[in-house]
């Protein structure tokens, strides 16, 4: 009876420590990217990381600059750094549309 519960404590020790390692080496080969910091700091400073000035929208794949007149009131649901960055990653520029003007009926 006693060689059983050693084989089940064995058998439960195994599965813990396999799922230990494969929970590590999935988290070790994840890539961090760090944040450019703005400006020269003291040794007392924390750095302040730069915000991402674009806004984009996933639903309708456009992103706006802060110099589209949208920026302020959409929200985005994806950020990114610069417009070549919103390009690579298949979204295009808002433009505005032409208006058509209405005909008489």
């Amino acid at each position: 009876m006693f060689g059983f519960f050693i084989q089940m404590f064995l058998l439960c020790a195994g599965a813990f420590l396999a799922g230990v390692l494969l929970t590590w080496l999935t988290m070790r080969s994840r890539v961090v990217h760090e944040v450019p910091v703005v400006g020269r700091l003291s040794i007392m400073e924390e750095p302040v990381p730069v915000p991402p000035a674009i806004k984009a929208n996933s639903r309708t794949m456009m992103f706006h600059t802060p110099e589209s007149p949208y920026y302020k009131r959409m929200k985005g649901d994806a950020f990114f750094h610069s417009p070549e960055d919103a390009r690579r990653a298949g979204y295009t520029m808002w433009t505005p549309r032409p208006r058509v003007p209405a005909t008489a009926s």
